[in-house]
């Protein structure tokens, strides 16, 4: 059943669709609308590449637009200006001219053909959905499409001095909205000091401190600001004093004058000129009905304000947003409450805006301010993103409704059915969690804050999807209304030619540096010279860095220094560091913050930015690390590694020291060993005296016996008396005298053995002391040099910038 125009032109209704029948896998008949009224507690898609989230946006932001309500877009990709293609005629031609030739090349037709074929794609698609031409043509009569890039002219460039002029809304004012105001020069001073490439914390940061204070003097005496005054201001503060400390104190005047210099570079640059031109960010201008450009209601056109920053690198695209969302939070708190939707902040990939804790970018306090207190001012907020995990829990549980498309890991599904959870009454998880694996393109879950969950897809978008537009695309799109560009405020000085790989003839005016490079001056002071016309600035990279050097052990700790001046001529691009020159540490003196009036500069080479000045300071880590090895004295044997700059004899003297240490102690344990032993003999010879002297005590007894055993035998004979027992008991007592003899003679043979057993053994401690003595000694003798070198991890990058170095030049 298709639907008549009537059928979904209803107030206060988003025609978003068709429910999705999972059996037959194609849309049902009954149409999913979406209240203009949930988007108030603000909206959430989360699907990955190719999930249709992209489609999803757009047929959001055409409901919402014709339901007459403002938009502000913000488009990092280019991908939602497409909301600017809808041709009501729908005709070949309209589609022509943004088709890819490539496309239809490799296809086989030509683009003509490849034009009628889209452009009968899109009859036949809308045809499906029930929306005819004249809906199309509804929506360019009501809706002014006002295409914004930022630092560009391809579209309505935007000056972004207005961001930094005191707010000029009559209620906000410092008695009754300090804390606000606060707030608001914290989100511009951050914005500005991360497109200068400082990374600052608000609370603890100096140049977050120093810029915030003279901003909030500035904002008070009602005085604006841009960036030649903010510089000058950061040189001579309006204020004497931060918190207890004098300002020279708390951040001294050279180094202010590197902050002014990361400015000053960032004013100069040429590019940085589009940033200063344009339709001042100004929100309430930006969503007001356009009465210049007709259309139906008397009331004027609802606009659509598309921010196209596919153009800008990370840190301006952070930094523009940071500023437009400071305005809208501005903006919003500038507004009575109400309960109906007054307008939509739409962000198309929010990754990286408002991370998770502990990362803080300057976008992240502003919109997380718009989520948590847009609803009471009917501020509606609409993030889209291909990852739960890409935005801070807080914000998303101030988010009441969620579309959720193909998620590329079961995590990501898990978080976002946690999230489901917490968004409306009645989520049964385990209903969804499995079609939710397979979701086609096209199709999401759609959770409000109140209603049952429901499986949708996606109408057909009336705007043409051809892609991410380029900035000529843009420039095309706008056509008559973009920007009229005027000249530079400042001539360029245009670069000479490159002769043999060098730099050709100075030029007169000092070039100006792209954000991110600082510079500094060698003055004539330094090198001898004259001043003014006679002397010529000549650049080169001047980096200093420092590194931690030790061994395996730990004994070597040693911090080495490392100041370089590399030529930038036409090789520059290499960043060869082989080719620097090596210098002293420059004092801070050296290093002068001024050129000398009326000098002449060599003009730098080409390709000289922030993202070159990264490639160059990987550049020095890696020379450091490959080339930045000293030589120090080892000694093999006792593992010890002399200090940088230790003299062999001193290096001796600490070897002596280690290898008596090391003698003392073998030689110890060596005494112990042999003591034992000697103790042990000791304890032997000691029994065999006491032995000896038994025996001997033995055979006087026995030879007493046997002199009184032969005085009875001659007394028996005397008188007559009977002998053969007087023979008998002579021979036994003859035969114990012989006993004893030998047991004495064996305790003094055994004695004689222990005392040359001990003397040989005394012999052996003295031969292996003499060994202990002797191996220690070779091993004061082991010493070789070797190189020790930098782990990457302990060199760190104390400077890198461009040094002009003077030199004599002659007319």
């Amino acid at each position: 059943m298709l639907l008549s125009p009537s059928a979904f032109d209803r107030p206060g209704k988003l025609y978003l669709g068709r429910a999705f029948d999972f059996d037959a896998v194609q849309p049902a008949d009954d149409p999913v609308f979406l209240g203009l009224r949930d988007l108030t507690t603000h909206a959430v898609c989360l699907g990955m590449t190719g999930s249709g989230k992209t489609g999803l946006g757009i047929v959001v932001l055409e409901e919402v637009l014709l339901q007459g309500v403002p938009c502000l877009i913000i488009d990092p990709k280019g991908d939602i200006t497409n909301l600017a293609l809808s041709f009501p005629h729908l005709e070949p031609d309209d589609f022509r001219p943004w088709l890819d030739a490539d496309e239809a090349a490799r296809r086989g037709v030509t683009l003509d053909q490849l034009a009628a074929t889209t452009a009968q794609q899109w009859r036949d698609g809308l045809a499906q959905w029930g929306i005819g031409a004249e809906r199309i043509a509804a929506l360019r009569d009501r809706v002014t499409f006002d295409i914004y890039t930022p630092g560009s002219e391809a579209g309505i460039p935007v000056n972004i001095l207005r961001s930094l002029a005191p707010p000029n809304e009559p209620s906000l004012t410092w008695s009754k909205n300090g804390e606000a105001l606060r707030e608001r020069i914290a989100q511009v001073v951050q914005a500005i000091l991360s497109l200068a490439g400082v990374e600052a914390d608000p609370l603890k940061s100096r140049e977050h401190i120093l810029l915030a204070t003279i901003f909030e003097a500035a904002w008070r005496a009602g005085q604006p600001l841009d960036i030649a005054a903010l510089v000058h201001q950061i040189q001579e503060p309006p204020i004497q004093r931060v918190g207890a400390f004098d300002m020279e104190v708390f951040y001294p005047r050279d180094e202010r004058f590197r902050l002014a210099m990361a400015l000053n570079n960032l004013a100069a640059s040429p590019s940085f000129a589009a940033w200063t031109r344009g339709a001042p960010l100004d929100v309430a201008a930006m969503i007001a009905p356009d009465r210049s450009a007709g259309g139906t209601n008397p009331a004027g056109k609802t606009r659509a304000a598309i921010f196209y920053l596919a153009h800008l690198g990370e840190a301006e695209r952070q930094f523009f947003v940071a500023l437009l969302l400071s305005q809208l939070v501005l903006w919003m708190r500038a507004q009575s409450g109400t309960s109906s939707l007054r307008a939509l902040v739409y962000f198309d990939e929010v990754f990286g805006y408002a991370p998770p804790f502990p990362r803080n970018p300057p976008t992240k306090t502003p919109l997380m301010t718009i989520v948590k207190q847009g609803r009471a001012a009917g501020l509606g907020a609409f993030l889209a993103t291909q990852n739960p995990a890409d935005l801070d829990y807080k914000g998303l549980a101030n988010i009441g409704t969620w579309f959720i498309g193909r998620l590329r890991t079961g995590r990501d599904r898990d978080r976002a059915l946690e999230g489901l959870e917490g968004a409306g009454a009645g989520f049964d998880r385990e209903h969804f969690e499995a079609p939710l694996s397979t979701l086609p393109p096209r199709v999401f879950l759609l959770q409000r804050a109140t209603g049952e969950p429901r499986f949708f897809h996606t109408r057909w978008a009336m705007s043409f999807l051809r892609g991410p537009l380029t900035r000529d695309q843009v420039a095309m799109l706008a056509g008559e209304h973009a920007w009229e560009a005027s000249p530079p405020p400042h001539p360029v000085t245009s670069r000479p030619a490159e002769r043999d790989g060098l730099i050709g003839a100075p030029s007169v005016a000092r070039p100006a540096l792209p954000p991110g490079v600082s510079e500094f001056f060698l003055h004539a002071d330094l090198r001898g010279l004259g001043a003014g016309p006679g002397v010529r600035y000549t650049p080169y990279l001047l980096a200093d860095a420092s590194a931690r050097i030790t061994d395996r052990a730990g004994s070597v700790s040693h911090d080495e220094r490392y100041t370089y001046l590399l030529p930038l001529d036409a090789t520059a691009y290499m960043l060869d560091f082989t080719r620097a020159r090596r210098m002293a540490e420059l004092s801070p003196e050296s290093l002068a913050r001024a050129p000398i009036a009326g000098a002449r500069f060599a003009p730098l080479p080409p390709g000289i930015d922030a993202r070159w000045m990264k490639r160059a300071e990987r550049a020095l880590v890696e020379h450091i690390y490959r080339h930045g090895a000293i030589s120090v004295l080892f000694n093999r044997t006792l593992k010890i590694y002399g200090q940088p700059g230790e003299t062999q004899l001193d290096f001796r003297r600490r070897c002596e020291g280690v290898a008596r240490e090391h003698r003392d102690a073998e030689a110890r344990k060596l005494h112990e060993r042999f003591d034992r032993r000697m103790q042990a003999l000791q304890d032997r010879l000691a029994r065999e005296h006491r032995e000896l002297a038994s025996d001997r005590v033995e055979l006087s007894a026995r030879k007493r016996e046997e002199l009184l055993g032969g005085v009875e035998s001659l007394f028996n004979l005397v008188v007559g008396r009977r002998q053969s027992y007087a023979l008998a008991f002579g021979a036994r007592r003859r035969r114990e005298v012989e006993s004893a003899e030998r047991d004495v003679r064996e305790s003094e043979e055994a004695i004689a053995k222990l005392n040359a057993d001990l003397e040989a053994l005394t012999q052996d401690y003295k031969a292996a002391l003499d060994q202990v003595n002797d191996k220690w000694m070779r091993a004061l003798g082991d010493v070789v040099e070797v190189s020790l070198g930098p782990k990457k991890s302990d060199i760190f990058v104390r400077l890198l910038a461009i040094a002009w170095l003077a030199e004599d030049f002659a007319d």
